[in-house]
């Protein structure tokens, strides 16, 4: 019996224990003087309401800060590791941003970073949405928990939460000063900093202050040119202000910046094929050549190129660098009254960026991809009102919330085409102009009724109404400084001039287009909590994410393509029981999906990226979660997750270059993922030490919608190990290394058929490091 077939079996077994159980904390009581003896009591946010976690009938996974640090995650795209049916892709497969969020949980998320798209799976910091991907890679600075919801949070959460949402939370200020420093030292030059102080200025007015600094060299090297890609170069600070001049009244007032200087995604080439791209640069390489011979010419020309068993070169000259600076402030009101709390919330995010990417991997102009001037900035106000009534038989919360953004994303890619008829290539230059405006109010309102000891009863309805308008300039031209070529009819251009020699690729070349979403989404719930604390549940919940616009184009089109909201209605059932003496808990949930009308990433014939609704899908899986502790020393972790994810119904997309049919796969969504950990510790008078092994399984992925066998990442395995030595409560070290086997796996990737070529982006390589931290 081969070892995926014992894997399979092994897997099963699993899937009919999780049948009964969901969500575990990755922490313990940290005392070194007195042992821990239970499991700590875990509180979240996750029903906007501090409330246990064996309590909230949701599928959740929590991670502590005590958990985080000894984990070793140093970003939020690590949590994937720990996280069942989560994948948390640090890149976007378009364009060369280091710091793109593309995030998915149950098979749910969008690869594509741009504007006029919207995420699948929301990011809260404190209650605050994060609304783009784009410096959406958050450095982990004095986070106090973060809680990963996985199905729809839409009655709560709102905004693109038809996924699940990302809910972090950061530390309050402490009432005593105190302070902590840490350096981390490690493999590719790795120098991390990070520290933070709490100083309390009065009785009533605390303040805590943070600051991480993080460089690396990269780890895929450009012989061509003498760079690197993949490095990291990122500095951060967080502040907060909290003031509490009573019991009935609290502010905060938090703020962050974040400025990173990093060089462009690791990127690799992986292969070549016949498409626009290559053709034009082949035919434009070898002009004496019949068009048949010239192609076949190209083509075994730039083979030369493709990675095979280094993984970590690339022979791209083209600009190379990832910058973004983000900077956000949000300011908290609370007012805590007998019967209800009222909740003020007002934030502002802006982020600019600047990056790039040889899409190609070759030092020829197939595709290269240049967004100089991304911008964003978003501001956002919510009032919530919590409240009990009937003898706090009826516990509620109601809100109004309202969103706005604007933003710019000017891409600009050099590149070669062909002449119609084949006969002949040439260089040109796409020049893309977006600008867009969206705005979102919503009103929601979630009700439990608890009506006995027993059982209680969750209703939740929330009414969206979104509107966008996209304002574009698309040209193309000989250039992308927007030169013109004689046999190019004219097109207006960005200064809303007609130019002669230019192509428009949408309309007469420029334009604007607005359209209005609006959705009603229930939630219903009943749970019921058993003599022994066992939770048990079922919940029925609706997610929705509004429409837009393709911002992007390559292949000529008569007005912009636009793709209509798609919806989730999702059932679940769920278990969370905990021994009775503490020491063993166990969650787990069951769920089925209906995705309608699904928003989903493709790339046409010539290439270029259009977001389309392919069609209708069914997606049930199974989530099982467990920690333990074996003895007083040791503590076992355990997450799985399953997903089944099929089309049911295909809506016809025309000029794909792939076409799709009910057999794709999902992207990002593996059908089975495994994570066991082990942490041992072992006290003493003064210090203790602590051993940590980390192993995580994941099953075949497709990286792209379009199932790309450039993309495709067999089933694989990961091992961590760190060694925790704390000397007493002030000082410790850890020692650790991440990938200990040197497994190198795809995480991302752009297979571009319709321009003919294909990267990947995969992880890094084995990592050591060694840290130390002083706390006071």
């Amino acid at each position: 019996m081969n070892e995926k077939v014992k894997y399979n079996n092994y897997s099963n077994s699993i899937i009919v224990l999780s049948l009964l159980f969901n969500a575990p904390v990755f922490s313990e009581e940290s005392d070194k003087k007195e042992k821990s003896q239970t499991l700590e009591v875990i509180t979240v946010t996750a029903q906007k309401r501090v409330e246990s976690l064996q309590e909230t009938p949701i599928a959740v996974t929590a991670f502590t800060a005590d958990g985080l640090e000894k984990m070793q995650v140093g970003n939020i795209a690590e949590i994937e590791n720990f996280t069942p049916n989560l994948v948390f892709d640090t890149s976007s497969p378009i364009g060369g941003s280091s710091t793109s969020a593309a995030v998915f949980i149950r098979g749910i998320g969008n690869t594509d970073f741009s504007l006029t798209t919207d995420p699948g799976v929301g990011t809260y910091i404190d209650g605050v949405y994060v609304s783009r991907s784009i410096g959406g890679v958050l450095d982990l600075l004095d986070v106090e928990r973060i809680e990963v919801l996985r199905g729809p949070q839409g009655t709560l959460f709102g905004r693109n939460s038809i996924g699940g949402a990302i809910n972090i939370t950061t530390r309050k200020p402490y009432d005593e000063l105190a302070g902590r420093l840490d350096l981390t030292l490690g493999s590719f030059n790795r120098t991390d900093v990070r520290g933070s102080i709490d100083i309390p200025f009065t009785d009533e007015l605390l303040s805590t202050f943070a600051f991480s600094s993080k460089r690396r060299d990269g780890f895929v090297e450009r012989p061509l040119i003498g760079d690197e890609l993949g490095n990291e170069d990122q500095l951060a600070f967080r502040g907060a202000l909290y003031y509490e001049p009573n019991d009935e009244w609290n502010f905060q007032l938090s703020f962050d910046h974040s400025d990173i200087d990093e060089e462009s995604a690791a990127n690799v080439a992986v292969g070549f094929t016949p498409g626009a791209g290559t053709i034009g640069w082949a035919l434009a390489t070898y002009p004496t050549l019949s068009p048949d011979a010239a192609i076949v010419a190209g083509l075994k020309d730039l083979d030369k190129y493709i990675t095979k068993d280094d993984k970590d070169v690339s022979y791209g000259t083209y600009n190379n660098g990832s910058s973004a600076t983000v900077d956000g402030a949000s300011f908290v009101a609370n007012t805590h009254q007998d019967n209800f709390d009222l909740k003020y919330t007002a934030a502002y995010r802006r982020t600019k960026a600047a990056f790039h990417a040889d899409a190609d991997n070759t030092p020829f102009q197939i595709t290269e991809i240049s967004n100089p001037d991304y911008y964003h900035k978003q501001i956002s106000h919510e009032l919530q009102f919590l409240g009990t009534a009937m003898d706090d038989q009826i516990k509620y919360i109601a809100g109004v919330y309202y969103f706005d953004e604007s933003g710019t994303d000017n891409v600009f890619v050099p590149l070669h085409l062909p002449t119609p008829d084949l006969s002949a290539g040439f260089p040109a230059g796409l020049n893309n102009y977006a600008d867009v405006e969206n705005s979102s109010l919503a009103e929601y309102l979630q009700a439990t009724w608890d009506i006995n000891d027993t059982f209680s009863v969750t209703a939740g309805v929330r009414h969206t109404l979104d509107k966008k308008q996209f304002d574009y300039t698309q040209y193309l031209a000989a250039d992308i400084q927007g030169n013109p070529l004689p046999f190019f009819p004219g097109a207006v251009d960005e200064t809303g001039t007609f130019r002669p020699g230019l192509s428009p690729l949408v309309g007469n070349g420029s334009g604007s287009i607005s359209d209005n979403f609006e959705q009603t989404t229930f939630k219903l719930g009943v749970d019921a909590i058993l003599d022994d604390g066992t939770l048990l549940y079922y919940s029925f919940s609706q997610g929705f994410k509004s429409g837009g616009f393709v911002l992007r184009y390559v292949e000529s089109v008569a007005a912009p393509r636009t793709f209509e909201p798609e919806t989730l209605d999702a059932h679940e059932i769920g278990i969370k029981w905990q021994s009775d003496n503490e020491r063993i808990r166990v969650n787990g949930a069951v769920f089925y999906s209906d995705y309608q009308d699904a928003q989903v990433t493709f790339f046409d014939k010539l290439g270029g990226p259009i977001t389309a609704n392919a069609g209708e899908i069914d997606i049930k899986g199974v989530e099982l979660e467990i920690t333990a502790l074996i003895t007083d020393d040791l503590i076992l972790d355990i997450g799985y997750g399953y997903i089944d994810a099929a089309y049911n119904n295909i809506n016809p997309v025309e000029g794909l270059s792939l076409t799709l049919d009910k057999s794709a796969k999902l992207v990002n969504t593996p059908e089975n993922s495994l994570h066991i950990g082990l942490d041992y510790s072992l006290y003493f008078d003064e210090s203790d030490i602590a051993f940590r092994v980390d192993y995580a399984y994941t099953d075949d992925v497709f990286n792209d919608s379009q199932n790309s066998k450039f993309l495709f990442q067999e089933a694989h395995d990961m091992f961590n190990a760190s060694i925790r030595y704390n000397l007493n409560e002030s000082v410790g070290f850890v020692a650790f290394v991440n990938n200990l086997t040197d497994k190198r796996v795809i995480k991302s990737g752009n297979s571009n058929f319709g321009l003919g070529f294909h990267s990947a982006s995969y992880n890094k390589p084995r990592e050591f490091g060694l840290a130390v931290k002083y706390t006071f």
